[in-house]
């Protein structure tokens, strides 16, 4: 996407923050490319509920957005967002940001086979951000899902497949299964697409998953819309037959619900067992759109938009009702713990001990963080376990970090207590600048560099006036802050570093930011009119009839067409212009 797409559609993604602020925060994050094939640069933004205080682990819920959609589709569109300010679990919502190939405009890459596999690709950019949000939030390790729409359903099924030993389970909404080829997308009613057989699904199921470790049934909710024009209800049947078949379940349903809502027919059939389902999937008559399909593929029951109808079963409520039911496994995960950690000359001894509430400890991996990283050993031991590193450079801190893994997949990590080799200097406190300040409507952005001469760099953090310091998105040495639903006004901008042992760099300060008094938002003109911006205007607006204040509608749509555009307003007004040098 080009840049002055993108920051349209932040603006807009910052004005719909404004109404959600005191009901938890979003973080914006940058995700930098790894070195990987196909890896990229990537944006994405966590929602952080009110309730999460950081001491109790919470689930995690990815939500993937579909083609020609942003994150801020399915932050605004879904229901993931209240629901995990109800129930208190992490949302994630990533951008796919740029890409390679032919696709349309923002697909996830379900179909290249450059970007399914573990290890490269979207799939693993998808989970190394996972992997941030662990980092940065304390996630329960059993309780970690994904789910999205259309491309980002097929998304969610490749990540469902390639990094089965890391999700618990996924969901998908008018998905496709693994795999799949561009062709099975029909886009009109007439063209249902072409689809591989289940057989060729299961053997790239199987292929991907060749690992012992690999071989967990993940379970799946596969929900579609009976009536959809662009994706074939083919797709979710083919998921769920290719799932049946590469677990070895019976294929004879174990449960049948009807899930009717608000007059849309609805029926959720469930496969495996009882206790436990492998497969679910949740069939609707949905709309049936225009002579050729058009507003037939979207997100169900919560929200409009552009791909997303309220009215039916909430394809937000069912797929967390799912997760919740699907934890990795039914047992906690493995417990583990650092008893000690001493250096003798150049080597560092890391002991301790792990256990699981069923089944046994399978493997415990430490890792030594610090100014010279020690990459991952295997310890001796489970229940009971102990490493040494040998040859570390001297005078130095390290600090230990051990991860078990149980023999269902699961994990568990905890960090010791800092070692100390040598002679080390005195702790340096880290260092932060301020770079860049800008401001997009009412968001202000902050970025910079912070570093740590010892490598401990732990967080950095923005202050807006008097706002207090809130966190950045911390990217290897560089920062992003940003806040959005401002007030009008000018804000001074500081910031500050903090390394892992607790010292403080020096608050740095940024010049200031002027926020405007108007509001801007961007969208294509039938979401502007949905929301009321376009409609009859009468005087003393300069254009009078079905428009905005200052220009009627064919002046706009023969400017914009299909494209998203912006529309301003002052904060305490209520019309709408299209050109903010007209408001007085």
């Amino acid at each position: 996407m080009s840049p002055l797409p993108r920051l349209l559609l932040t603006i807009a993604l910052c004005l719909s923050f404004a109404g959600v602020a005191s009901a938890g925060q979003f973080q914006q994050k940058l995700f930098a490319a790894k070195s990987y094939a196909g890896s990229r640069d990537r944006q994405y933004q966590v929602f952080v509920p009110t309730s999460y205080i950081g001491q109790s682990a919470v689930p995690m819920v990815m939500v993937l957005h579909g083609c020609q959609q942003t994150e801020v589709n399915m932050i605004n569109e879904t229901g993931f967002k209240d629901l995990a300010e109800r129930d208190g679990f992490i949302a994630v919502y990533p951008f796919i940001t740029s890409y390679d190939g032919l696709r349309n405009t923002n697909c996830w890459g379900f179909f290249l086979n450059q970007h399914i596999h573990q290890g490269a690709g979207e799939v693993e950019d998808l989970h190394q951000i996972a992997l941030e949000v662990e980092a940065a939030f304390k996630i329960d390790p059993n309780r970690r899902y994904v789910t999205g729409l259309s491309s980002g359903a097929g998304m969610s099924v490749a990540l469902a497949v390639a990094q089965s030993e890391y999700f618990a389970a996924a969901g998908s909404v008018e998905g496709l299964p693994y795999s799949e080829t561009s062709s099975s997308v029909g886009f009109v009613c007439a063209n249902k697409g072409t689809f591989k057989p289940i057989s060729a699904d299961v053997a790239a199921m199987q292929a991907e998953q060749g690992r012992p470790d690999e071989q967990r049934a993940i379970p799946m909710m596969a929900i579609h819309s009976r009536n959809d024009c662009v994706v074939n209800i083919l797709g979710s049947e083919n998921i769920r037959d290719s799932w049946i078949r590469r677990y070895g379940v019976n294929p004879t349903a174990v449960a049948t619900a009807d899930c009717t809502k608000q007059g849309v027919a609805c029926t959720q059939t469930k496969y495996g067992t009882l206790q436990r389902s492998v497969v679910e999937t949740v069939f609707y008559d949905g709309k049936r759109g225009d002579i050729i399909g058009t507003g037939t593929h979207y997100w169900v029951g919560d929200n409009s938009g552009q791909f997303a109808d309220p009215t039916g079963p909430s394809a937000s409520e069912l797929q967390w009702a799912f997760f919740k039911a699907h934890p990795f496994t039914e047992n906690s995960p493995p417990a583990v713990s650092i008893s000690s950690a001493t250096a003798s000359g150049t080597s560092v001894t890391v002991s301790g001990s792990a256990s699981a509430s069923a089944g046994s400890v399978v493997e415990v991996a430490v890792r030594l963080d610090g100014s010279f990283p020690q990459p991952q050993k295997i310890a001796s031991g489970t229940t009971a376990w102990t490493v040494a590193f040998g040859n570390v450079p001297n005078n130095a801190n390290y600090l230990p970090v051990a991860t078990a893994k149980d023999n269902d997949g699961a994990t568990a990590s905890a960090a010791g207590n800092p070692v100390k080799v040598g002679s080390p200097p005195p702790n340096i406190p880290p260092v932060i600048a301020i770079n860049n300040v800008s401001v997009t409507g009412d968001c202000v952005t902050v970025t910079g560099t912070a570093s740590d001469p010892e490598g401990q760099l732990a967080t950095a953090e923005v202050e807006l006036g008097t706002r207090g310091l809130k966190p950045a998105a911390l990217s290897q040495n560089e920062y992003k802050y940003q806040e959005c639903g401002l007030p009008g006004g000018t804000y001074s901008t500081q910031a500050r570093a903090t390394d892992r042992p607790g010292a403080t760099s020096v608050i740095v300060s940024g010049p200031s930011a002027t926020v405007s008094d108007l509001q801007v938002v961007t969208a294509n003109w039938q979401v502007h009119m949905s929301a009321g911006r376009l409609r009859l205007y009468a005087a003393p607006c300069p254009s009078v009839g079905f428009g905005v204040c200052d220009a009627g509608f064919s002046e706009i749509f023969l400017a914009n067409q299909f494209n998203p555009f912006p529309l301003h307003r002052k904060a305490t007004a209520t019309d709408w212009y299209l050109r903010p040098e007209n408001i007085h």
